[in-house]
């Protein structure tokens, strides 16, 4: 399993290229960078990345097809992989609507979530892979769209940011990858590696052709007690918000959740952080000192796991979370998955 880095994109793009250049330094496989409400523009920020890293992969999950047609994110991901030299792990797409109907942007297209996703990925992909088009109902665009430049690679990895099962199934049928955001776990892991399958098979693919990644909560510090602490506040949030199907397919103890929920849409997420039980930490995070971390995340790869992006929390020092990570949760990882060890 590769372990890499999944930020926030949330400060200062200063701070996004240190973290990314740290994340290199130290060897990790991949950076990716999200785009979420009016916050700064992915793109824009990965190809800074791109001008500021030599070797690490780079990704860019998810940018949203109702925000940018999909034409264009077929332009974006084919310029953005020329400018970082073929580093460009993948360009995920997602529907967002959670966050368009929150910032009063959802319209007649995001009515039709599923059918605009498959439309669009069949788009993006027909453009970096010069192939026909399809004949598009949601998306205004001609089935011969196509670059008007030679891309570096015309296979460009489609990762889809896909939650259910209708979506992830669709996933397994039509793209690279599938990046699971927020909060994850090994039982949700494992329930969306077996949708990614089932889609997978039932278009004539083989069912591990799909390379799956993930946002993994995690925190690492020596203190184990500190590292868990500092998950709750974020881990609290998106408990709250995530889609049912996360939490069900998790094997948690659902009225621990369902409490979680009530005290977050009641009082916020600080009041809720109390309510998040070291139970619920163990199931949706990877949090403690180092042994435990690598542990934690060895059971994501048994699930099914191909990649996990450290996110969010790192540790209660986020920078030294972020060398813990390198220097001793990845090789006891090795270790782990060393024959004979």
């Amino acid at each position: 399993m590769r372990l890499g880095l999944a930020l926030a994109n949330e400060g200062s793009i200063e701070e996004t290229v240190a973290l990314a250049c740290r994340a290199e330094q130290l060897g990790l496989a991949e950076v990716w960078v999200p785009e979420s409400s009016h916050g700064r523009s992915v793109t824009s920020v990965a190809a800074t990345l791109a001008a500021h890293t030599q070797r690490i992969g780079l990704g860019v999950g998810v940018v949203n097809p109702f925000w940018r047609h999909p034409s264009l994110i077929a332009m974006e991901a084919a310029t953005l992989d020329e400018a970082c030299d073929g580093r460009l792990r993948g360009i995920g797409l997602g529907a967002g609507l959670w966050t368009l109907e929150a910032l009063g942007e959802a319209d007649q297209r995001t009515r039709r979530p599923l059918a605009a996703m498959v439309e669009a990925i069949k788009i993006v992909r027909a453009m970096l892979r010069d192939e026909p088009g399809p004949n598009a109902e949601i998306f205004t665009v001609r089935p011969d769209a196509a670059l008007s430049f030679e891309p570096l690679r015309r296979h460009v990895p489609i990762y889809v940011g896909a939650v259910n099962q209708r979506m992830l199934q669709a996933t397994g049928a039509l793209a690279d990858g599938a990046y699971l955001g927020a909060i994850t776990s090994p039982g949700y892991t494992r329930w969306a590696a077996s949708q990614l399958g089932w889609g997978a098979a039932r278009a004539g693919r083989e069912t591990g052709s799909v390379d799956l990644i993930a946002n993994v909560l995690t925190s690492v510090a020596t203190d184990a007690r500190a590292a868990r602490a500092a998950v709750k506040p974020v881990l609290a949030y998106y408990l709250w918000r995530v889609d049912g199907v996360v939490t069900d397919q998790a094997g948690a103890d659902l009225e621990a959740v369902a409490e979680v929920r009530r005290t977050v849409a009641a009082q916020g997420a600080q009041a809720g952080a109390a309510r998040v039980s070291d139970h619920l930490v163990e199931v949706f995070a990877a949090a403690g000192d180092p042994e435990q971390v690598a542990q934690r995340l060895r059971r994501y790869a048994q699930a099914g796991l191909d990649g996990a992006l450290a996110w969010h929390v790192l540790g209660p020092d986020p920078r030294e979370g972020l060398r813990l990570l390198a220097q001793q949760v990845r090789p006891l990882l090795d270790a782990q998955s060393t024959p004979g060890t």
